[in-house]
């Protein structure tokens, strides 16, 4: 009687053991593939919008590209303006390098509405070209 037990409890002991190991696997198979990006495929690195607009401040100004930051207001501007690329970007501003041929006519600490031309390379700072820009007051 007792080893009819004994060989009972072991039996219990291997479905248990099996039900546990069957709900590990399922479990990790779960995470692997919510873990899988099921996005539209881009170009790597790339957005694919076409002209999308941006408003910011002009931090720097190169001879074909200027430097942004974006969605800031001037109290915000005046506190980071003397800040370098990687301060900013440890606190979250977004910055995008605009290239056009109007950087002529602009200066640091320009409020500016630009219009993007084409996609946007998401390196930071991001980088596009600009289609048009605009000082606001």
């Amino acid at each position: 009687m007792k080893i009819s037990r004994l060989i009972l409890w072991g039996d219990k002991m291997k479905q248990i053991s099996n039900i546990c190991t069957s709900i590990a696997l399922l479990s990790f198979i779960g995470f692997i593939t919510g873990c899988i990006d099921k996005g539209t495929p881009t170009v790597t690195g790339t957005s694919t919008s076409t002209d999308s607009k941006t408003e910011g401040y002009i931090l720097k100004v190169e001879e074909n590209r200027i430097l942004v930051a974006e969605d800031i207001t001037s109290e915000e501007y005046k506190v980071i303006k003397e800040k370098s690329i990687s301060d900013l970007n440890r606190e979250g501003i977004s910055l995008i390098y605009l290239s056009s041929d109007e950087i002529n006519s602009l200066n640091i600490g320009n409020k500016v509405e630009v219009l993007i031309d084409g996609g946007i390379n998401e390196s930071y700072p991001a980088q596009a070209k600009a289609k048009k820009i605009e000082v606001k007051d």
